[in-house]
């Protein structure tokens, strides 16, 4: 090579200039359909991996925009790093997001479920609160 012009450069259409999501974009919605269904019939959830998937940036950008946005957003502190859990403007249908220490995204996931499992309360985290509260009121003298 003896300068730029003979680095050669491929051109990847990342949009249709139809306005068509695409293909990768269709085929992960299509599963959410299912998976609605799904949830629907039989109140069972699942979790799409799309950091397992060849997503392009143009494909999450398809994906967050074909979702849309919801009411819901939540951040919980792991310790390892927050975990962000977004209700998308599909009912039912949440982007969960991982972070490592260093804010980069290590995990994330399409969740179809009527709430993620990270925001329900544990039943041994209920029964701690209860006790506490019982404690409470034992020393306000009620």
């Amino acid at each position: 090579m003896n300068g730029l012009e003979d680095i050669s450069i491929s051109i990847v259409e990342t949009t249709s200039t139809s306005g068509e999501l695409r293909a990768n974009v269709r085929a992960i919605l299509h599963e959410i359909e299912t998976l609605l269904g799904k949830l629907l019939e039989s109140g069972e959830g699942d979790i799409i991996d799309i950091r397992s998937l060849p997503l392009l940036p143009a494909d999450y950008e398809g994906l967050e925009g074909a979702l849309g946005g919801g009411e819901v957003y939540a951040e919980i502190d792991g310790g390892n790093g927050p975990t962000v859990i977004v209700e998308t403007g599909m009912p039912g249908v949440w982007w969960v997001s991982h972070y490592g220490d260093s804010d980069e995204i290590i995990a994330e996931f399409i969740e179809v479920t009527r709430i993620p499992e990270l925001l329900m309360s544990p039943p041994e985290d209920i029964d701690d609160g209860l006790e506490r509260l019982r404690m409470q009121l034992a020393d306000a003298g009620h």
